[in-house]
């Protein structure tokens, strides 16, 4: 690993972000970068893929993920890669999911140079949208950071709140934030030859004896380990077919969580078909056989199918829960569903690029007794 520091003018942590964005696109190693950037309303910032130097101004570290953007990247790359290399800047879970895509054959890393930024945190879109405190989200956020507060806390996503782990991996290069004073440097890191080639050339001061980033980082992450534990603990009540029923008993078979997650990359999923489409006479069959059954039918079925689908890829960043229109709590029961899975199988998504998904894996050794331990 590579270790450099970019000095932060006048306090200026964007324009200071962005001015080494504009050098690394000028650099002409990469033809174009996907970044956050804000919409012209400055309401929201949505993924915005930049050739041109001039139009970028980007935001990277805005609280707010409004799509998933290991999506994008997937849309970008899974019929055709880069001819020539593209930058894409991402939060940490973002790269897990992206790994996890690639894994499953839904998108590419070949010319992807990935960009990954300490995470403090995202804030639901209305939230960001109408932020109620004088400062913008972002330098709420850049506040709370610095003064190492937990100001932000009460804006924050409940999926963000039990991040598995903000800082990235797997990165290419990564902007630290955590370990400095943000506003006057903000350390990068090249963890790859690509990296080491890229920042080379770059207006980047060398990194000097004493820097607090590897305890810093150290202490997040046993921070976010405990209150991980105490959510997983809390939530472990939510067992058997009643209390599932219950839980999803505001879910009304929209699908907008299956749109909104990026592991979920089916051309025509099953429930969207006609697999469950039925001459009239069978739905009143059922009625008469049970007294009654609601309606719109299969909603806890599609809940359930679609963890069963996907958990052991899920990245927790939460898109679904966000989607949902009745605001139902879905980390309540995905986090720790996805925890008990991926823990059963010891599969860590999104941290190893050469682990194999469990369920693409025949093992003869595995699984050898059934049932309840």
């Amino acid at each position: 690993m590579t270790q450099k520091v970019l000095k932060v003018k006048d306090n200026d942590v964007l324009g200071s972000t962005n001015e080494f964005l504009r050098h690394l696109l000028s650099s002409g190693k990469i033809q174009a970068l996907l970044v956050p950037q804000s919409i012209p309303s400055k309401k929201v910032v949505y993924p915005v893929l930049i050739a041109d130097p001039k139009k970028l101004h980007a935001d990277i570290i805005a609280p707010v993920l409004p799509v998933a953007t290991a999506t994008v990247v997937s849309k970008i790359t899974k019929v055709q890669p880069p001819s020539k290399p593209i930058g894409v800047v991402l939060r940490s879970c973002q790269i897990r999911a992206l790994i996890e895509l690639v894994k499953l054959n839904q998108a590419s890393l070949t010319n992807i140079v990935l960009i990954g930024v300490d995470c403090p945190g995202t804030f639901p879109i209305n939230t960001y949208a109408g932020f109620p405190e004088k400062k913008t989200p972002t330098h709420f956020i850049i506040d709370a950071i610095t003064k190492k507060t937990n100001d932000a806390e009460q804006y924050l996503r409940s999926a963000c709140k039990v991040c598995k782990d903000p800082i990235p991996t797997n990165a290419d290069i990564i902007l630290g934030f955590y370990g400095t004073d943000i506003e006057k440097e903000i350390i990068v890191e090249a963890h790859s030859e690509i990296g080491k080639d890229l920042l080379k050339d770059l207006p980047l001061e060398d990194e000097k004896e004493g820097n607090a980033r590897e305890k810093a980082v150290k202490e997040i992450r046993e921070e976010k380990d405990k209150k991980r534990a105490m959510f997983l603990k809390e939530k472990e009540g939510i067992k058997g077919i009643e209390k599932v029923a219950e839980f999803f008993d505001k879910c009304v078979n929209c699908h907008n969580c299956r749109q909104a997650c990026p592991i979920c990359y089916c051309k025509e999923c099953l429930f969207d078909s006609s697999v469950f489409d039925a001459e009239a006479y069978k739905f009143i069959r059922r009625a008469e056989n049970k007294g009654l059954f609601k309606m719109p039918s299969d909603a806890l079925l599609f809940q359930l199918g679609r963890m069963n689908h996907m958990i052991l890829s899920c990245v927790e960043c939460g898109l679904c829960e966000q989607a949902c229109p009745n605001t139902i709590p879905l980390m309540e029961v995905f986090i720790p569903a996805a925890e008990n899975a991926q823990k059963e199988f010891e599969y860590h998504p999104g941290k190893d690029k050469t682990e194999k998904v469990p369920m693409i894996v025949y093992r003869e050794d595995e699984f050898l007794e059934v049932g309840e331990k």
